[in-house]
């Protein structure tokens, strides 16, 4: 009988590593991300980087920590708080990966971090200047979106992986005081009918 523990990789480079513990680094936007292999990263640096401009489109003039931290919700390896959030302003990454967490504390030092271990639908809110949320393909639903208005955001800044998650969360955003003020949808899946939506709202 096939053991998954006697499996071999023939013809790999010397320096690429195999197994649970191996890790990849990958290049967004000038910085170099640590991702193992447990932890969530987008399909390519590629798609990545996409991301990250759009996002960085959708939080201009919310990233002065003005008005409180950023909040990087369902932040895996801190794609965004890396990227996106100027240094020196505070950042707080919330996520329900162990090894996610342990990627975005090597991936976040120099910066002003805190990386919370937690389902974001369970973390206790604090007052934030904006909120990114990357979540699941299932979207923020009801808990999600409760949290986000108790942070007090005056920005959020949603991505959605599917088209119909980010309808329904932009109904439960509106219903509850945000107005969406910019939408942008990237293909990032050629010849399928999967759409990254991220979508920038305002507090009304």
């Amino acid at each position: 009988m096939w053991s998954h523990d006697k499996a071999r990789l023939l013809g790999l480079p010397d320096d690429v590593a195999t197994g649970a513990k191996a890790v990849v680094h990958e290049e967004v936007a000038g910085v170099r991300l640590r991702v193992s292999m447990e932890s969530f990263f987008q399909a390519s640096p590629q798609a990545a980087e996409l991301l990250v401009d759009a996002v960085s489109r959708g939080s201009e003039g919310a990233l002065d920590g003005a008005d409180g931290p950023v909040i990087d919700a369902y932040g895996g390896v801190g794609l965004f708080a890396a990227t996106v959030v100027p240094v020196g302003v505070h950042s707080v990454v919330v996520e329900s990966s162990e090894s996610a967490c342990d990627d975005a504390r090597i991936n976040l030092r120099g910066q002003t971090a805190k990386v919370v271990h937690a389902r974001f639908e369970h973390w206790t809110p604090q007052r934030a200047g904006l909120v990114i949320a990357d979540p699941a393909r299932s979207g923020l639903g009801k808990p999600g979106v409760g949290v986000i208005v108790e942070t007090d955001a005056p920005r959020v800044v949603l991505v959605s992986c599917d088209a119909v998650a980010a309808a329904r969360d932009a109904r439960l955003l509106v219903d509850a005081g945000y107005a969406p003020t910019n939408v942008e949808v990237l293909d990032l899946f050629p010849h399928t009918h999967h759409v990254e939506v991220v979508t920038a709202f305002e507090r009304t």
